[in-house]
């Protein structure tokens, strides 16, 4: 048995833990359609950036696209055979055309002549042409066409289906029921008004995959934003990798030959292409009775009852759980920086933020007021390029100065700091964290923020920003550790000193929760950890290549990963260190991307109250038996069962205790000043 489980396929098994939840019969109706979309949507990326990658370096691909095809095989029997006549029964139905009333139809052909047929476009894909740049995942109408009386062979055209300029569901007017039905069903019925003068003989929907890593050369330009532009222009005609069609039909055959793509990256989608898409029915307003009630996330207690928000961090470090706690606490810190006239300098890194971001918008404001605002922002955030650029391009126009970091290497480290004078001098604030300063992602994200105004701390995080933005050179941190310099060698260093410190009568005790376990030598070392007793338990979301249960070599080891309600995100790592525990949040995975390529940060946790919530997080991590599953020797998951005992809900059990926390603030606080949250836990749906 190989040491190391397979990266592809390890992904791929995350996959068909969230397709299980789709498909697990107590989550309402559009809520497994939403992790349905989930699915979709993390196969198109694994398509345009795994199987590209696959691909590009000539390494076999058969088993991986042979477990990809079948997984998505699976996800198409389950929405048609079970979940499609459930949102028919909802009321949720797709009819075709000429299966409408008179009326529905009148309906549609205004509908079709006013708002669609104006903005398609009909593109000839012809033999004596060259071949168009067709879009990467955009929904291709196809028409084979015949001369009048059908002379001479078929001529084929394709016309997008452009997202965002109607909608892919056209709702139809009707006193029951939500019937519908798909745009690309209503440009077939009408494909006589696209293409005049001919007769259409076939039909179909077909969508490519594009491979979209980026290449560029950091060190070649001084403007790494245009630079990132030109890249992201040629993304969109990155290799195919994936070309989905509707039907294995002549219209099918014919684009195979022309784009040129091999027999075994084609794929025959008989549901409807892109569910993403279709999902998007789950975040309609309404339809509560089929949704799983939404959870308001609570206010921060701290942050309620503070007079002064400086005043409330030099007496305490607050600790912030996302999103059982409110992201108003991240943006209520930068804000008060902004406005206070006693904050001379505001330093942030920026990799994924929401399109109409408080944070952001706080920071041109603290530009604007003459505060010294410097941004870093990761342009190779990958999707996010493009809205990253125009957040730098307004930052810029703000006043404030805008870096990219370090040539060759990602930021992902996620830290603000504020510089204020005060009477004593200047005084530093830090806020750390384990997510995006995302307002929106804050919601559905599960991610740790630590507020500290202590000097190791604020000092390490200076440092670290004059080391990205400047010549400075990597320095023995008071406190944190800092990748690629040395996140590497110092969790080696813990994982080998808990090794070293563990006895038959006082094992040792590794736990960490991240989202993707990768790295060769830092498995090789938690091997080497459980063959000395150390007893590790790992909470991985996705990827583990770490073969747990393995005698003589990982027997005491074991991982779980949680799938719920919210995306697991946060990175909490726990030693046990011979009863002097040390905890600490992190940005970074264990893969060697994080720790070899990107700008990464571990931030120890050592106030008494703070390390005392994350340890109790992680025990109720560690016990959850609702939502867990333990992966196996084989590389294969199954999902924890509770038994007869009392079954556990992590998720539900720190909705809980923000719900406590925040009774007990209710209670000391003012009755005008108390914050209003509705009481909505994820166990509602059940009762």
């Amino acid at each position: 048995m190989e040491k190391f489980i397979d990266r592809e396929i390890s992904a791929l098994e995350f996959n068909v833990r969230v397709l299980a939840e789709g498909m697990d019969p107590s989550n309402p109706l559009l809520e497994r359609l939403k992790f349905i979309g989930i699915v979709s949507s993390n196969m198109d990326e694994f398509f345009m950036v795994r199987m590209a990658s696959l691909k590009a370096s000539r390494s076999p691909t058969g088993e991986v696209r042979e477990r990809a095809l079948s997984l998505l095989e699976k996800r198409n029997e389950y929405f048609l055979r079970t979940m499609v006549p459930e949102l028919e029964a909802a009321g949720f139905m797709r009819l075709l055309p000429e299966s409408c009333s008179p009326k529905q139809l009148e309906f549609l052909s205004g509908y079709f002549r006013k708002e669609i047929l104006p903005v398609l476009t009909p593109i000839a894909i012809a033999e004596d042409r060259p071949l168009p740049v067709l879009a990467n995942l955009r929904l291709y109408f196809v028409a084979g066409l015949l001369e009048p009386g059908g002379k001479g062979p078929p001529k084929y055209a394709v016309a997008e289906i452009p997202p965002k300029v109607f909608s892919r569901m056209v709702f139809l007017p009707t006193e029951k029921g939500y019937p519908f039905v798909l745009a690309e069903d209503l440009i077939g019925a009408f494909a006589s008004d696209l293409f005049p003068g001919f007769e259409v003989a076939e039909k179909g929907v077909m969508r490519l995959t594009r491979g979209a890593e980026l290449s560029l050369d950091e060190e070649k330009d001084d403007d790494f934003a245009r630079v990132m532009t030109e890249a992201l222009r040629e993304r969109r005609t990155g290799e195919i990798v994936r070309l989905e069609v509707s039907a294995d039909a002549p219209w099918a055959t014919y684009l195979k030959k022309k784009l040129e793509i091999a027999p075994e990256d084609v794929v025959v989608n008989p549901a409807w292409i892109d569910l993403k898409t279709i999902s998007q029915l789950a975040f309609q307003t309404g339809f509560d009775h089929l949704k799983r009630p939404a959870w308001q996330p609570r206010a921060v207690p701290d942050f309620e009852r503070a007079k002064d928000l400086w005043t409330l961090l030099k007496e305490k470090n607050v600790l912030v759980f996302h999103p059982y706690e409110s992201f108003d606490a991240v943006v209520q810190f930068v804000e008060a920086a902004a406005a206070d006239p006693d904050v001379l300098a505001i330093k942030q890194t920026l990799y994924r933020t929401d399109q109409n971001s408080p944070v952001v918008r706080a920071l041109e404001r603290a530009a604007e007021n003459g505060k010294r605002v410097t941004v870093l922002i990761e342009l190779k955030a990958r999707f996010d390029e493009e809205s990253n650029i125009e957040w730098a391009k307004r930052l810029t126009t703000a006043g404030a100065s805008v870096l990219y970091g370090i040539a060759g290497l990602k930021t992902h480290a996620k830290v603000c700091l504020i510089v204020r004078r005060e009477s004593e001098g200047i005084k530093r604030y830090a806020h750390l964290a384990t997510g995006n300063y995302n307002e929106r992602t804050a919601t559905v994200y599960s991610d740790i923020g630590y507020f500290t105004s202590n000097d190791d701390l604020t000092n390490d995080a200076s440092a670290f920003f004059n080391m990205i933005t400047g010549y400075s050179q990597p320095i023995p941190w008071s406190k944190i550790e800092v990748a690629p310099f040395g996140l590497r060698r110092r969790l080696l260093r813990m994982i080998r000193r808990e090794a070293l410190r563990s006895t038959p009568q006082h094992p040792g005790l590794i736990r960490a929760k991240m989202n993707s376990l990768a790295d060769t030598d830092l498995i090789e070392a938690l091997y080497q950890a459980s063959k000395a007793g150390v007893k590790v338990e790992l909470n991985i979301r996705g990827i583990c290549r770490l073969r747990p249960g393995v005698a003589h070599l990982s027997e005491n080891i074991k991982v779980i990963s949680i799938v719920d309600q919210f995306l697991e995100h946060s990175r909490i790592f726990h030693f046990a260190n011979g009863g002097e525990d040390e905890v600490y949040i992190s940005s970074a995975d264990w893969m060697p991307r994080n720790l070899d390529r990107r700008i990464e940060m571990l931030v120890p946790i050592d106030d008494a109250a703070s390390k005392k919530e994350l340890i109790e997080a992680l025990d109720i991590y560690f016990r959850d038996n609702t939502k867990a599953w333990e992966l196996q020797s084989d590389g294969s998951y199954i999902k924890v069962d509770p038994g007869k005992g009392k079954k556990i809900r992590a998720q539900e059990a720190l909705c809980h205790r923000a719900m406590a926390a925040e009774d007990i603030l209710l209670k000391s606080m003012p009755k005008d000043l108390k914050p209003q949250r509705p009481r909505v836990t994820p166990e509602t749906e059940r009762k």
